[in-house]
């Protein structure tokens, strides 16, 4: 059996095994299932002698790519949906905008080689798709298995697929209005009495037996009083050197519940 008509078989299990799930669980049985299936197609290709190079270039540059897109597209999903899991709704939106940035700038880092695929390009298709210039591979990378550029194909498709799974996932948070901040509550003072009360309450302790870090806990009262803090460690900064004092709004609070508690 030659390489591309084995490799059509794969093709066709890897659609059978594709799911839209955001079930974590049918996500890693389709990412072992993929993964097996790069293994299948790695042995068949070590033990595979090309019969010239433009059957080693459609290899190189229209199927395995594919694969392995697939493998680097459910990994990340994975990635995403697990970590969506454990945050609110704040933290989830800078994930994906985190996520978009990063597909972005691999984007512009590697945008001659974008230009050549999506043009349709193949003047450079021996250099890029062929293992006749492994000796410029990167050290550890499986010369056997690559190509100067098969990798980074797979990458670009499967970046593809990330930015429309991402892009989804932001419009159904902005579109669902369960999963809007509502709070009767609002913040109405000062911000910089805010961040020096989140300072107090970190630095006593009382999140998470104290095991938690400033930033989550100024991510939470963001969210619960729709407030942006911006800076708030420059804020916090300036509270540490300002002549009026530096516990005014702790002091404040504490001449108020004195005050009620003497008036009961």
């Amino acid at each position: 059996m030659d390489i591309i008509t084995f490799s059509e078989s794969l093709e066709k299990r890897t659609k059978e095994i594709a799911t839209d799930s955001g079930d974590l669980v049918s996500l890693g049985k389709a990412l072992t299932s993929i993964r097996d299936i790069l293994s299948e197609l790695k042995q068949f290709t070590l033990q595979y002698t090309f019969v010239n190079d433009q059957e080693e270039i459609k290899f190189f540059k229209e199927i395995k790519p594919v694969l392995l897109s697939q493998h680097i597209y459910y990994k990340k999903k994975f990635e995403i949906l697990l970590f969506d899991s454990f945050r609110d709704r704040k933290s989830r939106m800078d994930n994906y905008f985190r996520i978009l940035r990063k597909l972005q700038h691999f984007a512009y880092k590697n945008q001659a080689f974008y230009e050549y695929c999506m043009s349709g390009s193949s003047y450079l298709d021996v250099q890029y798709f062929t293992r006749h210039s492994t000796r410029y591979l990167p050290v550890g990378t499986d010369e056997t298995f690559s190509t100067l550029y098969d990798v980074k194909l797979a990458k670009i498709l499967a970046h593809e697929l990330v930015k429309e799974f991402v892009l989804s996932a932001i419009r159904k948070v902005e579109s669902n209005p369960k999963d809007s901040p509502h709070n009767p509550l609002q913040w109405t003072t000062q911000k910089v009495a805010l961040v020096e009360l989140i300072y107090a309450l970190h630095a006593a302790g009382v999140f998470n037996y104290g095991k938690t870090d400033v930033k989550q806990i100024v991510d939470c009262f963001e969210e619960m009083f729709a407030v942006d803090l911006g800076n708030y460690s420059r804020v916090f900064s300036e509270i540490r050197i300002r002549k009026s004092g530096t516990t005014n709004f702790i002091d404040l609070l504490r001449k108020q519940i004195k005050d009620l508690i003497d008036s009961q």
